[in-house]
């Protein structure tokens, strides 16, 4: 079952939104989802406060307090990887959308069609993310890694770094290999990039794109060559963008 939270000020929005839902869970028998509805930013921080946690996030942007930007940064703190999706009537908050790793930015009034689209992309990705491993040959033993969990992995004088969301920063033993040929197999998923000699990172856990680094959600600050900036930038923005 997924949870779904939705957070708009404009009832009425809100109403469309969870009748959309309900049509897509209909239309696709097996699929459970449960759906909870925010009337403000306050309402959901008090929610994330007590100890719930939701699967995906429907955000509207332009609310009165506290805005869709800011709420999402405040969910980030407490969940680095849960798809946030926004729903406003402008499209002026486009990039900053980006800025908090949003899976998609709907303008409203919400269409079906669009609203289907983008839970049958956020579906497969939290799918994917749950099943893939990377086996991590550490000094003895052998460690399964989920991609989801794995923030970047670092090259050191031949042994790989990987930091994890638990915390962990797990070595492997020494390899034999390069740094690009032993991180191969994460580098064909597209949540990693690789534009540092010493550093892959997963997209998918970039806090912020600031400056010329990626700071990442366990608060390491990645920096970005010079040479390379543009295309890391352009790399970025196209994974938040689904390209």
């Amino acid at each position: 079952m997924l949870q779904i939270a939705v957070c708009d000020d404009m009832p009425e929005h809100s109403a469309h939104v969870l009748r959309l839902l309900g049509g897509y869970q209909e239309s696709r028998p097996g699929l459970e989802l449960l759906t909870h509805s925010f009337n403000s930013a306050n309402q959901l921080l008090a929610s994330l406060k007590a100890g719930y946690r939701f699967d995906v996030y429907f955000l509207d942007i332009i609310m009165p307090e506290i805005d869709g930007i800011t709420l999402a940064r405040q969910i980030r703190r407490v969940d680095t990887n849960a798809p946030l999706i926004f729903l406003t009537q402008s499209i002026s908050y486009a990039l900053d959308a980006f800025g908090v790793s949003a899976v998609q930015y709907i303008v409203k009034p919400v269409n079906e069609d669009v609203l289907s689209e983008t839970m049958d992309k956020t579906i497969s990705a939290l799918k994917q993310e749950d099943e893939i491993f990377f086996t991590l040959l550490a000094p003895g033993r052998v460690v399964k890694l989920l991609y989801s969990s794995i923030i970047l992995v670092e090259y050191v004088t031949r042994t790989l770094k990987f930091y994890l969301t638990s915390g962990e920063a797990i070595e492997s033993k020494s390899i034999r290999t390069s740094f690009g040929k032993a991180v191969e197999e994460l580098l064909d998923d597209r949540r990693f990039l690789w534009f540092h000699q010493s550093f892959v990172i997963n997209m998918s856990h970039v806090r912020e794109l600031r400056g010329r680094s990626f700071v990442m959600t366990n608060g390491m600050d990645i920096p970005i060559p010079k040479p390379r900036h543009a295309a890391a930038k352009k790399s970025y923005l196209d994974y938040l963008a689904g390209i």
